[in-house]
């Protein structure tokens, strides 16, 4: 069978490519496909996450022809829904375009949080971050919270904005806003958000400091290799 595979982070830097088409037995499973890709192409994907066709899975998840899989280091899709707002963007994250889209007579509460590089991190000055994203799957992950929220909170609008590029110190990489009729909705939904996103996104960062260039060490709360 022939499958799509897909490497972000450091993985794509040392393969040397983003995708790639690889032909594995019927029926393998991710485990296999990952053990063929390392004796293929020398890389080691211990530790890694997997999603197939944008989901996360595990490595016993049996694949089939044309299947997506992407190899995810540890991390540091909308539906069309009219009330949420998710997207990764290399553009500037603005309060006012968040408000503007937030903002209803039927939502007496807006809360936000913004998420900003930080200077001096762990002692050391930052120069920079460049953060990378599996964006489709991040749209996926970022509406899923939206969903489980609105479920637990009830009516509500829910804009997620997380950066792609290279940030300075004091630009901001994250926007959560939440609109609802009461405060405390507003507020504690903030809080669930980004809780929730800061583990489940698939997103990495390559840090500059004092110290040169290094991958910010991330979580694997999905199984892995």
């Amino acid at each position: 069978m022939r499958l799509n595979v897909v490497f972000f982070a450091h993985l794509r830097r040392e393969i040397g490519t983003e995708q790639l088409a690889l032909d594995a037995p019927d029926g393998a499973d991710v485990r296999a496909v990952a053990s063929l890709i390392e004796a293929q192409h020398g890389l080691s994907l211990k530790g890694c996450m997997v999603a197939v066709n944008e989901n996360y899975a595990t490595p016993d998840h049996a694949l089939k022809d044309g299947d997506e899989v992407a190899f995810l280091p540890p991390v540091a899709g909308g539906s069309g829904d009219p009330a949420t707002h998710c997207e990764m963007t290399d553009q500037p994250l603005l309060l006012q375009t968040a408000d503007a889209f937030l903002v209803r007579p039927e939502c007496g509460a807006q809360a936000y949080f913004v998420g900003t590089v930080r200077s001096p991190n762990k002692g050391k000055d930052v120069d920079y971050i460049d953060y990378e994203g599996y964006a489709p799957m991040a749209r996926k992950v970022m509406q899923g919270a939206a969903d489980a929220a609105r479920e637990k909170y009830g009516e509500l609008r829910i804009w997620i904005q997380h950066r792609t590029g290279r940030l300075l110190p004091g630009e901001a990489s994250i926007l959560i806003g939440v609109a609802s009729p009461h405060r405390r909705a507003a507020l504690e939904v903030c809080d669930l958000l980004i809780e929730y996103l800061k583990v489940e996104i698939p997103v990495w960062k390559h840090e500059g400091d004092e110290d040169g260039q290094h991958w910010v060490e991330g979580h694997s709360e999905h199984p892995a290799l």
